[in-house]
């Protein structure tokens, strides 16, 4: 896998178990949140994010903590790049 990093600007789904009154209810939006990640794949319905990649040869094969976000709930999304990455 090509590792790119992708930030998505995207409305999320959530629930509130206490009773609301419908008036307020009516009112309520997604939250409106970013989510960066390395980019397993941008298929034609959603991105498929990871939060980590491997480096050895065997491990190659394999992210850890996927995430899919369908693009319905997509704001917008883009590539991070030229990024310097400064080490301790």
């Amino acid at each position: 896998m090509k590792a790119k990093v992708v930030e998505v600007k995207w409305e999320d789904a959530w629930i509130d178990t206490e009773d609301v009154l419908i008036t307020d209810a009516k009112k309520l939006k997604p939250v409106v949140r970013s989510t960066v990640g390395w980019l397993v794949a941008d298929n034609k319905n959603e991105i498929v994010l990871a939060t980590d990649i491997y480096h050895t040869k065997k491990e190659k094969e394999y992210v850890n903590a996927v995430m899919v976000i369908p693009k319905g709930m997509i704001i917008n999304y883009g590539e991070y790049k030229n990024i310097e990455l400064i080490r301790n």
